[in-house]
């Protein structure tokens, strides 16, 4: 008997959409599908991932809403409300800038990092030297201990950190274009934020941030109760002060927003989404939020988003949510 195909990870999904959109899109050309091909054909996992997105596209083509649940359903109308090319295009744009294309670049695979978590699932331990790790859903955090140093890599997602006091050797976390250096301290990084940015704030004593990036070589000391934000393009902002309960409220599953953007509270929503949320049209990414939301029931926290915003939430059965205006 064959072994059973494995099921495709986000990352491979997301490409596996993209694909499918391009091809679909009228102006995919044979080199196109030549390249598609190749591409399904690298593992059993690949053409799983190809073969969910056709039968994906295939049932977009029935789609329409239903005046009562307001669920898009399959069959039953001729016009849908949402028309697979319109989902599908956003679907493709997950696998851009949204969480789950974490993994979409193929060097940061969980399987490839010392500790990760998977969707809705938050992970706590110990590093060798007694630092104590929380680690946010989708996230993946890489270890280089040496003698000499102690640096981490968070190469995706959220981590909080409570360090060990070393003096001989700096307890280091690079993050995208940033290094943050403990000064003796307990702090919190995200780079799950839209745009490519990075939160760092710091709950206790103080952390120096460091751009890594040649042409934006920012330094800054960030004191306890305050949050910096690191652009995608290494730039640091000014230092502001933040609640502490408020920042690291995700430690208790929730999700605590204080004048967020949408596309960054959605981006925290959709570590714990089984599934992708799409935010359809771009007018609506900017709109500021206030709210408190819980993490580990997003549905009800979309919910409570198009109640309180001028925003309407479709649902493709569980698998997808797409946001647009009201």
């Amino acid at each position: 008997m064959s072994p059973k195909p494995p099921y495709p990870s986000k990352a491979l999904s997301n490409e596996a959409l993209e694909w499918i959109v391009r091809l679909n899109s009228g102006s995919a050309r044979k080199r196109d599908r030549t390249a598609f091909a190749a591409w399904r054909a690298q593992s059993p996992e690949h053409e799983v991932a190809a073969a969910e997105a056709e039968d994906l596209w295939h049932d977009a083509e029935n789609l329409h809403l239903d005046p009562q649940s307001g669920l898009v359903r399959l069959g039953g109308r001729k016009k849908p409300r949402a028309s697979r090319r319109t989902v599908l295009r956003g679907l493709a744009g997950v696998g851009i800038g949204c969480a789950g294309a974490y993994w979409a670049s193929g060097v940061l695979r969980p399987m490839m990092a010392d500790h990760s978590t998977g969707v809705g699932q938050v992970g706590a331990f110990n590093l060798p030297d007694g630092t104590r790790v929380l680690l946010n859903a989708m996230s993946a955090l890489d270890i280089d201990y040496s003698p000499q140093r102690r640096r981490v890599s968070l190469l995706e997602g959220q981590a909080y950190f409570e360090v060990m006091r070393d003096i001989a050797r700096p307890f280091e976390v690079a993050a995208r274009g940033a290094t943050v250096t403990a000064l003796g301290t307990a702090f919190d990084i995200d780079s799950r934020l839209a745009s490519g940015r990075v939160s760092v704030f710091v709950a206790e004593n103080a952390v120096r941030v460091q751009s890594t990036f040649e042409r934006a070589s920012d330094s800054v000391t960030l004191s306890a109760g305050h949050r910096v934000l690191i652009s995608e393009t290494g730039r640091i902002g000014a230092a502001v002060a933040q609640d502490a309960a408020a920042a690291l409220a995700w430690r208790t599953g929730m999700l605590v927003a204080e004048g967020e953007t949408l596309e960054d509270v959605i981006a925290a929503l959709r570590t714990y989404y089984n599934g992708w949320i799409v935010i359809q049209d771009s007018s609506v990414r900017m709109l500021k939020v206030n709210a408190v939301l819980d993490l580990r029931t997003p549905q009800e926290s979309l919910d409570a988003l198009a109640a309180g915003l001028p925003i309407r939430v479709l649902r493709l059965s569980n698998l997808v949510a797409v946001i647009s205006a009201a």
